[in-house]
């Protein structure tokens, strides 16, 4: 299931000119159950996927090869329908497994709560004139009239589109730079470890409020010291805030 030219393009009737992606065609029917594949990387963001009962076919060998490849329906999607079809599977969660996942995000943005009242007593971080925030140093600087007043060692954790209502992981975005992004895979990781969906899939459908949500999992499990909203033109990034102190 390798993919020899990536990121061709196709024409997709429901979404203009797109890119070419491959999965197993159970995925394609039944999109709300678990998806097998490898993380994107700069080279193709949307790698092959396939599901559960294609997995036991790749687990009986290790690999893909001329012994299993022919046992797995692969199809041709375009890359939006990909994203949307992987953004549906994150309703499989269900039960106590759902409640599990509910309650770890309910203590998260708690933790995430107290820690900027913190940070707020501490640095007034709402009361500097502006801030500026730099992914070659890989800070922020909170400043007034020109002079730094406080600068904080932050990572880039993910971003919001108000545009198409999604959630993008950073480690997935790979218009940043890797030192902005390098340390939130550990959050990945840590989705892997618990099945956590939302925190392996890298970009899906969100609300704002889902967007704080990561980003307090995000400072929990990375042991921040809190989180900063950088607004933007449709939508926001959210930063997370390892060091801080005084300019």
């Amino acid at each position: 299931m390798s993919m020899d030219e990536e990121f061709d393009e196709l024409t997709c009737a429901q979404h203009g000119k797109v890119y070419t992606t491959y999965v197993c065609e159970h995925l394609i029917s039944d999109p709300v159950q678990k998806w097998h594949s490898d993380y994107p990387d700069a080279e193709n963001h949307w790698p092959d996927a396939w599901c559960e009962a294609c997995n036991a076919h790749y687990q009986a060998e290790g690999e893909w090869n001329e012994h299993n490849e022919d046992l797995v329906p692969i199809n041709l999607l375009c890359h939006v329908c990909y994203e949307e079809l992987r953004s549906a599977s994150l309703a499989r969660l269900t039960g106590a497994d759902y409640d599990a996942w509910d309650n770890f995000v309910d203590a998260c943005f708690k933790e995430l709560q107290d820690k900027s009242g913190l940070l707020n007593q501490e640095f007034s971080l709402g009361s500097h004139q502006r801030y500026d925030w730099d992914q070659e140093t890989g800070e922020l600087v909170f400043s007034n009239d020109g002079v730094p007043a406080v600068i904080a060692k932050i990572d880039f954790i993910g971003s919001y589109s108000s545009k198409t209502n999604t959630w993008l992981w950073s480690w997935a975005n790979f218009h940043l730079l890797e030192g902005m992004r390098v340390r939130v895979a550990a959050v990945r990781d840590y989705g892997e470890s618990h099945d956590y969906p939302w925190l392996t899939t890298s970009k899906w459908e969100a609300e704002e409020g889902d967007a704080w949500d990561m980003a307090a999992v995000a400072a929990h499990v990375l042991q921040a010291k809190g989180v900063y909203r950088s607004p933007r033109e449709g939508g926001a990034g959210f930063l997370l805030i390892r060091e801080i102190s005084r300019a």
